[in-house]
């Protein structure tokens, strides 16, 4: 969600294009980015993970974190 604009949703299959398979205990780490017009935005949302096992599909909620561009910080 930039400052200056409406929300905008983003859905499409794995993680900026990978689909990583974890074992109990590890995690994935990313680097990803997006435009802000307003140099100033927020993200949040979920990721649709499944349970290879057993098929079992659940959401894991990506808490809102604030984004702002280094030029705003000065």
């Amino acid at each position: 969600h930039d400052a200056a604009l409406i929300p905008r949703e983003v859905e499409g299959e794995g993680v900026v294009g990978q689909q990583p398979i974890l074992e109990p205990s590890q995690y994935h780490q990313y680097v990803s980015g997006c435009n802000l017009k307003s140099g100033i935005g927020k993200m949040g949302g979920t990721f649709l993970m499944e349970r290879i096992v057993d098929g079992h599909r659940f959401k894991v909620t990506i808490p809102e974190f604030t984004m702002i561009a280094p030029f705003k910080l000065n």
